[in-house]
């Protein structure tokens, strides 16, 4: 996840992670608190095993503060640390301070590609789309610095109360500059989609947006459903390319009626411990316990198994990855797109004794069949993304999920 994107889905976190005590109840003397957290993240980070030396890692950090007079003195020793898993593959692993979490989320109203910049998701009213900014502008610059070098400077630093960004257009020949001030945004994700009429046949679309729980988002994906599969489609299109993740437990009951009943994968910690996902009676479950995620407005829609054909991009990260997962392996499903972000994992967290949250990725997925998910995952048929046409009818990769749905026995009777 990006800087200026983890700044935009703080507020996704309580619903994303396990809960843990935290690492201290009550004020801690600083230096005992940077043992602490380089102590939790040591026992809970899944990728700990990609550090090449972490004893050296810890001791680089230690020696970062040596005499620290203040817990927030410890936060750059704790980045480091944190920033080394980060460069393994370890994009949940971040810190958050103190007075972020609970005071609702700033953003500048936008969503990003990691290490690419271009504009895949624009919150609605927000500062960027009352700016004029477009899906597929892509961000050169961050207050005159290269992106990417920006991003790197600032990780982790509270979100700045302005940018200057420096953006391109598809189309134009000179980039565009444009300053916005962060705002706090009131932000629920609405699952949109329709019916496709094809030759013969319809076929069913559903964009699952990120969300971080609202309670109503399964109840509207499930009327999208409804509507959508009148008369009963014959295949159904999951559009996840803008789901940078929330809340798993709320995309899987939002899709169940298509995803079908049974065990779905399963999250693996590491100590070896092993807990399952399943769908069934229209109830989410994990390791055996009802999620109450599941709750649906009105009678659960069910229908029989349907092709389903999943799109994905970089911009499908943390939860709309794991809930990808629960697909695969199910028969009569093919991927469409380009490879995900490759953070497959349960974000895991504690809250520290100042308040501040240190997040890592604290398990790995697997799929019904056992296979495990650690990295991108990559799609069955390449098709790149023009998110200037995002969800249209001439939405390239819409047409290539619809070109193998027809091939389908059930769509071509």
């Amino acid at each position: 996840m990006t800087p200026l994107l983890r700044a935009a889905v703080r507020g996704l976190i309580p619903l994303l992670v396990v809960a843990l005590v935290a690492c201290g109840a009550s004020p801690q003397a600083p230096g005992d608190y940077l043992v602490n957290a380089l102590d939790w993240v040591e026992a809970h980070a899944v990728l700990h095993d990609r550090i090449a030396d972490w004893p050296a890692l810890r001791a680089e950090a230690l020696a970062q503060v040596p005499n620290p007079a203040t817990a927030a003195e410890t936060y750059p020793a704790i980045r480091h640390v944190l920033a080394a898993l980060d460069a393994t593959g370890d994009r949940n692993a971040f810190l958050i301070e103190p007075g972020i979490l609970g005071v609702g989320v700033r953003s500048y109203g936008f969503n990003e590609l990691r290490g690419d910049g271009t504009i895949v998701f624009l919150q609605p009213g927000g500062p960027a789309e009352r700016a004029g900014m477009r899906l597929g502008d892509r961000i050169t610059h961050a207050d005159g610095v290269p992106l990417a070098e920006y991003q790197a400077a600032h990780a982790g630093d509270p979100m700045q109360p302005s940018i200057r960004f420096t953006f391109t257009r598809p189309g134009e020949a000179s980039p565009r500059e444009v300053t916005l001030e962060a705002a706090t945004i009131s932000y629920e994700g609405r699952p949109s989609g329709r019916r496709i009429e094809t030759s013969g046949a319809g076929i069913g679309y559903l964009e699952l947006p990120w969300d971080w729980g609202s309670r109503r988002y399964p109840t509207l994906a499930q009327e999208v459903i409804r509507a959508a599969d009148q008369p009963a489609a014959c295949g159904w299109i999951i559009d996840l390319r803008r789901n940078v993740g929330g809340n798993m437990w709320t995309f899987l009951a939002a899709v169940g009626p298509i995803l079908g009943p049974g065990e779905l994968g399963s999250f693996e910690y590491r100590d070896g411990r092993r807990e399952g996902w399943s769908y069934q009676d229209g109830e989410v479950r994990w390791n055996g316990e009802r999620r109450g995620e599941s709750e649906v407005e009105g009678p659960i829609y069910t229908m029989a198994p349907r092709p389903v054909a999943l799109l994905i991009s970089p911009g499908t990260a943390q939860a709309g990855e794991t809930t990808l997962v629960a697909f695969l392996g199910r028969p009569e499903t093919r991927l469409f797109g380009e490879p995900t972000t490759g953070v497959p994992f349960l974000l895991d967290h504690t809250t520290l004794s100042d308040g501040a949250e240190l997040n890592v990725s604290g398990a790995r997925s697997y799929d019904r069949t056992g296979a495990i998910y650690e990295g991108p995952i990559a799609p069955d048929e390449r098709v790149a993304t023009d998110w200037t046409r995002f969800g249209g009818d001439d939405d390239p990769v819409i047409q290539a999920a619809l070109d193998w749905l027809q091939t389908q026995p059930a769509c071509s009777r």
